[in-house]
């Protein structure tokens, strides 16, 4: 069965009590198996000024659904949870992006795979390095924990310790 790995992210609300929703639904649809929850960790905002600082967790997921019906199911949990799309890269209830599908290449209209801003994004390589460090970026031929530290020998200042979910 394929794995995927999602992204999660949100700074509007009880982002950390959706983040458990989302895993919760993952977990009791029939078509995921949910291998690995990361820590969550709280970062700065990219984007618009005036946003407060988000959370970010990784899951791994083993699941049935193809690319486009992971993508689907992903965008109808984030309107459940409010979800409005008013300005890119703007506050939201809840973000959630497939960040990888196995070693799928993928370049279609809708989705992107692996996420083609994964390699500069600390905030989405750390929590995967806490349940896939060995992942195997399938365009630059460089592991997570690999492309995590070509960030961090870049200058950029790691990321506080995680916590639980």
């Amino acid at each position: 069965m394929p794995k995927a790995w999602i992204a999660l992210g949100g700074n509007i609300g009880d982002v950390l009590q959706s983040f458990r929703s989302v895993r919760h639904a993952l977990q009791k649809h029939p078509s995921c198996t949910i291998i690995a929850s990361s820590l969550v960790y709280q970062t700065p905002p990219i984007g618009p000024e005036g946003q407060d600082d988000y959370f970010n967790a990784v899951l791994q997921i083993q699941t049935t659904f193809t690319p486009i019906e992971l993508l689907n199911h992903l965008q109808d949990l984030e309107q459940q949870h409010g979800r409005i799309r008013h300005e890119h890269w703007g506050a939201r209830t809840l973000d959630l992006d497939i960040i990888a599908y196995d070693d799928l290449i993928l370049a279609e209209e809708r989705l992107t795979l692996p996420h083609p801003h994964m390699h500069w994004r600390q905030f989405v390589l750390r929590p995967m390095c806490d349940i896939s460090p060995d992942y195997l970026h399938p365009i630059r031929q460089q592991t997570a924990q690999t492309l995590l530290n070509n960030i961090l020998n870049s200058g950029e200042e790691a990321l506080p310790d995680g916590k639980k979910w």
